[in-house]
């Protein structure tokens, strides 16, 4: 009854109220959170601490402190304490311009660079007044890791988008980072062309992903959700261990993404790539007298960022399509056009024998009444040789498909100087066809697996200082993903087509039962398909940041 009271007075109150009582209701119910056994709530935003000193190296108190987002224009001030420190929290990463102004100096100029989840410890020094003063520019600051003991790594833009990348997927210069190694052959992550890695001896599925600071998992498999093109990247950090409580979810890497948002100056970018089969040598394996196996890779895209209001308010987005056409090729054996009438006169295998005497059948040919019309039915499913390779007469080269679509949308916006809200809505949907369905199952085509997937990750965030020494970070968002395998033909009864009974009445379930003949490919399809898998993930986060002297404090929830 106190809460729904304590509700129905803030919406009493005037729009401007409205904000601010929120803010301060939500500051409460962070605090509330973090006497209960939740989870302290990760982030993406970077703090910054500093001592203003002069030219003697005594600290210098009451100092003007600005600092200017150099991309939006944002501006937080406060000013240096009795011992000349000052600390600004809940950073979003980019650069920055720190003014320090004191009376009887000089102002000075120091520019840095903040990256995701960074704390920095700088020292802006002070000049006495001069005839004439002269703003200076001390360029980028020198920064020492003192105030965390997380291991890992930031990847920068920088080498986001220099660096070379099969596919263009940034995750994987996640191997950049000490203690990450590329997963086990065959892992579950990695075997339909997604990426996936291990640190520390952790198993590849211990890693949590976050997107702008929310959860961004496919629980499924615990790989990422949404993948936003490299042109969307700002940069992410790769925490391996000793990572502070934010982090607690899984055991493994800590992957937190950070996009791009918009600017006062607009800027983007158009792109396309090509790749093709046309001077690549000829698979080994592949017959000579069939086509080569077919490849051919588009990715394209676009990304463009700006102001919709200069200093207020900024928009980004981004688009990126692939489509992707591979031969995949894979050598088998088949029974020849003699073994599946009988004939084993001329069989690697030698002649069978009869189930009722034990002896070989005369003359190597199976009678026909031994046949049944089934079995028949199930060795007319296989295709005929075309090659004589002893116990590999059969090789194939069908197509994999796999096409892609993601985009992203963010609107930033400063209410006011310690006041920012943004909404970033991320969707990437996957149509993906694999032609073999596994190392162990049909060897030949027919039998693939159809795997869509679709995936969308949307927040809302509002960050608020209260006063120079207290900042808080609320977040809501929301996670969704939506995959299947499906088996290839799904719908069509092959077990009716060659007698077989239907284990199941559902269009959804037909197919091929899993058939295996010794010395040849198995047949039918993946056992454990169809598969549909809905995950909804609702996130409430709050972050707030408190300094006391030198103390840096972070509380929240999750």
């Amino acid at each position: 009854m106190h809460i729904s009271t304590q509700i129905f007075e803030i919406f009493k109150a005037g729009p401007k109220e409205v904000v601010l009582k929120t803010l301060s209701y939500f500051s409460i119910v962070a605090l509330v959170l973090i006497l209960s056994p939740s989870s302290l709530a990760q982030t993406d935003r970077a703090s910054l601490r500093g001592v203003v000193k002069d030219p003697n190296g005594a600290v210098v108190v009451g100092s003007s402190i600005k600092l200017v987002n150099l991309e939006t224009g944002q501006t937080r001030s406060t000013v240096s304490d009795e011992e000349g420190g000052f600390a600004i929290t809940s950073l979003q990463p980019g650069e920055y311009r720190i003014e320090a102004e004191a009376p009887n100096f000089t102002k000075a100029v120091v520019r840095l660079k903040l990256l995701v989840n960074q704390q920095v410890q700088i020292e802006v020094p002070l000049d006495l007044v001069a005839k004439f003063s002269v703003d200076r520019d001390l360029g980028p600051a020198e920064v020492l890791k003192t105030e965390s003991a997380v291991q890992g790594a930031v990847i920068e833009n920088r080498q986001i988008t220099e660096l070379p990348l099969d596919g263009r997927n940034f995750y994987e210069l996640s191997l950049l980072v000490p203690g990450a190694v590329p997963p086990a052959p065959g892992s579950a992550g990695s075997v339909r062309g997604d990426f996936a890695f291990s640190v520390n001896g952790a198993r590849e599925d211990s890693n949590n992903f976050l997107l702008d600071g929310v959860y961004n998992v496919d629980p499924k498999l615990n790989t990422f959700a949404v993948r936003p093109p490299v042109d969307a990247i700002r940069e992410f950090e790769i925490a391996t261990s000793t990572y502070d409580a934010a982090f607690g979810r899984n055991p493994g890497a800590q992957v937190n993404v950070v996009l791009k948002s918009g600017s006062n100056d607009l800027h983007g970018g158009l792109y396309a790539f090509h790749r093709n089969a046309a001077l690549d040598a000829r698979n080994y394996f592949a017959p000579a007298n069939e086509p080569a196996p077919k490849y051919l890779r588009n990715q394209f895209g676009f990304s463009l960022g700006g102001p919709i209001r200069k200093n207020s308010t900024f928009f980004f987005g981004d688009y990126e399509g692939t489509r992707s056409r591979q031969g995949i090729t894979r050598v088998t054996n088949v029974p020849t056009l003699r073994e599946r009438n009988g004939d084993f006169t001329q069989s690697l295998f030698g002649v069978p024998r009869n189930p009722l005497t034990g002896a070989p059948f005369t003359g190597g040919v199976i009678p026909g009444f031994f046949i049944h019309p089934t079995g028949r039915a199930i060795a007319g499913l296989y295709p005929l040789p075309n090659r004589s390779a002893p116990f590999a007469n059969f090789v194939s080269s069908p197509t994999q498909v796999d096409d892609n679509d993601h985009f992203d949308a963010r609107i930033d916006h400063n209410l006011r100087d310690a006041t920012t809200l943004v909404f970033r809505y991320s969707f990437g949907d996957r149509n993906y066809f694999e032609p073999f369905a596994g190392p162990t199952l049909s060897a030949i085509p027919g039998f693939g697996n159809n795997v869509p997937r679709r995936s969308q990750n949307a927040m809302v965030g509002l960050t608020h200082g209260f006063s120079p020494r207290l900042v808080n970070d609320a977040r809501v968002a929301f996670n969704r993903v939506a995959s299947s395998v499906l088996q290839e033909g799904q719908g069509t009864s092959i077990n009716r087509q060659v007698g077989l009974p239907d284990l199941s009445a559902n269009p959804r379930d037909l197919g091929l039962s899993f058939i295996s003949v010794p010395g040849f490919s198995p047949l039918g399809h993946e056992g454990n398909n169809p598969q549909s898998t809905v995950t909804n993930t609702f996130q409430l986060l709050d972050t707030a940041s408190y300094v006391r002297g030198s103390h840096l404090l972070k509380f929240g929830g999750d």
